[in-house]
């Protein structure tokens, strides 16, 4: 009993295996083919060999020859139909495939116990091309128009004239009729819109557009071919005129003045109100007030920058100015029109002068007939080097020679002494100074700006000194008692000068100390004539050095007579 149920399942095992490998497809054909499809022809197999109706089909394409190893790659279809019962003629249709390509294809069938048979036969077919183009576009239209714009209007033909939805537009416009003969030479327009199905409302806003022109407007459609349609009938629109001016300019400032320019700056405005950017500045300048009545009698700056986009802040130097004058600046800006904008706020600066008096170059000292005196002569300076007139005169004078590094070094004349035009000879005589010394003198020269010039040539001379007039002086002509002054100035830095009258010839003792009676330094030992002598003390001690700040004595003794006093040293 055993033996025969083992040779009843063994068979059975054979039987389904049997029935597993005969499971097979009849030859596939083409039935027919077009740009963008193929049909596929191929008789029914069965659920067992070649008999009953298999479950199911597998059908697969490829741009490359399909195995069993790449069947997986492959595309499956996704409208495979239900199989019919065997020998049935079968076919499907394809779609959706590329225009002028190699295709291949292959089946495979499945039973109900999922036995699948092996691959069919492998075919190939080419799709062929694309000849029928979109359909014309008839009813372009156009609409909305502004001021740069104008809206296009067109009911979408489809892949295949009227069916279908086209792959592309190409749109363009023109200021004279567009046709088949001159489209090309029209201009065209990016950004077209994608096709949508055959039928469909269409519509593109064109912009860029100049104001107050006409334009005519056509368009054609292709497929993915591309077979591009004819071109369109070809509409006609004008854009409307420009109205709106700029806004005016309300923040306008003038600042960094020098001797010939003035730097303005502000924000720029719109074309249209603060939207957009203005097409161009006008910019004005005058020594008086401007205003819209006077406006184009102000003089009108040139090489004005473009303007920028609303909000931006701008910058322009106006150059060419003279110094030292008030100036009043006004901007206008204007549309593309051009529709120009009121009048901005008025902003006013005034130049400065940068160019210093020239330097004298003839500078002489001659020794005084007065005692203690030398006279100066110079040409004098402008006040733009030799232009005019200075403001005034920096003399010193110093017993050492003097130059740009001990410029301050040297005594200050403090009189007064205003220059002349320039050109015209000038003099001046320094008093008070030690008969019979000599004397270094140099000039600076400033104008009424600060400006000063470079330092003067430098002139020496003696300072005048009569010993026999001196001593014939009569009683009245000499001080009556020995006198002395208070120094000036007090404080003092870098120095000060000492004064002390003598009514008889005497020998002299005039030294300096400090607080704890120590001796600085001695300005005076010798033998003086009668009269009023100066001397100056530049702080410095016996051995040359500057002493610190502070309360200093000087002490003199002539004679008989001795005296002091106090001064103060500041840093």
């Amino acid at each position: 009993m055993l033996q025969k149920l083992d040779t009843f399942f063994k068979s059975a095992a054979i039987l389904t295996s049997i029935i597993a490998v005969v499971l097979f497809l009849l030859p596939i054909d083409i039935l027919a083919q077009s740009s963008t499809s193929v049909t596929l022809n191929w008789t029914a197999t069965g659920d067992d060999g070649s008999s009953g109706t298999a479950t199911s089909y597998d059908i697969r394409y490829s741009s490359s020859i399909i195995s069993e190893t790449n069947w997986d790659a492959a595309t499956q279809i996704d409208n495979e139909p239900v199989p019919q019962i065997a020998g049935s003629s079968e076919s499907v249709t394809i779609n959706d495939l590329q225009p002028s390509s190699t295709y291949y294809f292959a089946i495979k069938a499945c039973d109900d116990g999922s036995n699948w048979s092996p691959m069919s036969n492998v075919i190939s077919k080419s799709t062929s091309a694309e000849t029928t183009p979109p359909g014309l576009i008839a009813d372009l239209g156009t609409s909305n128009p502004t001021q740069t714009s104008i809206l296009l209007n067109w009911t979408a033909p489809g892949d295949d004239g009227y069916s279908g939805t086209a792959s592309q537009y190409d749109v363009r416009y023109s200021t004279s009729p567009i046709s088949a003969a001159n489209f090309f030479s029209a201009t065209p327009i990016n950004g077209e819109p994608v096709p949508q199905i055959a039928g469909s409302d269409e519509s593109m806003t064109v912009n860029g557009l100049t104001q107050n022109t006409e334009y005519y407007f056509a368009m054609r459609a292709a497929d993915e071919g591309p077979n591009w349609s004819d071109v369109s009938n070809s509409p006609s629109g004008s854009t409307t005129n420009e109205s709106t001016a700029p806004a005016a300019i309300a923040n306008l400032a003038a600042s960094n003045p020098s001797d010939t320019s003035v730097r303005l700056t502000w924000t720029a405005t719109g074309d249209d109100g603060s939207v957009g950017t203005a097409s161009q500045y006008e910019i004005r300048y005058s020594t008086s007030l401007i205003t819209e009545a006077n406006w184009n009698s102000a003089a009108l700056v040139g090489s004005v920058p473009a303007p920028q986009a609303s909000g931006t802040s701008e910058q322009f130097d106006v150059i060419g100015l003279n110094q030292e004058v008030t100036y009043y600046f006004a901007v206008k800006a204007s549309d593309e029109v051009p529709n120009w904008s009121a009048l901005s706020n008025v902003a006013s600066s005034t130049t400065i002068d940068l160019t210093p008096p020239a330097a004298i170059m003839d500078l002489s000292a001659i020794t005084g007939d007065d005692d203690g005196t030398i006279v100066l002569g110079w040409t004098a300076p402008g006040d733009d080097g030799m232009n005019g007139s200075a403001g005034l005169y920096e003399i010193r004078f110093s017993q050492n020679e003097i130059n740009d590094s001990n410029w301050f070094d040297a005594s200050l004349n403090t009189t007064p002494l205003l220059p002349l035009a320039a050109g015209e000879y000038q003099s001046f005589t320094l008093t008070g100074l030690t008969p019979g010394q000599l004397y270094y003198t140099a000039i600076k020269t400033y104008d009424n700006s600060g400006n000063q010039s470079l330092i003067s040539n430098v002139d020496s001379a003696e300072a005048g000194f009569d010993l026999v007039t001196d001593i014939n002086d009569t009683e009245s002509d000499l001080p009556t008692d020995f006198e002395l002054s208070q120094n000036y100035p007090n404080p003092f830095n870098p120095t000060t000068t000492i004064s002390f009258s003598l009514p008889e010839q005497s020998y002299v003792d005039l030294s300096i100390y400090n607080v704890n009676g120590q001796k600085i330094t001695t300005l005076v030992d010798q033998n003086l004539h009668a009269g009023v002598h100066t001397f100056e003390w530049d702080g410095n001690s016996v051995s040359g050095n500057q002493v610190a700040t502070g309360i200093y004595i000087y002490r003199i003794q002539a004679n008989s007579y001795t005296d002091s006093k106090k001064m103060v040293l500041m840093k």
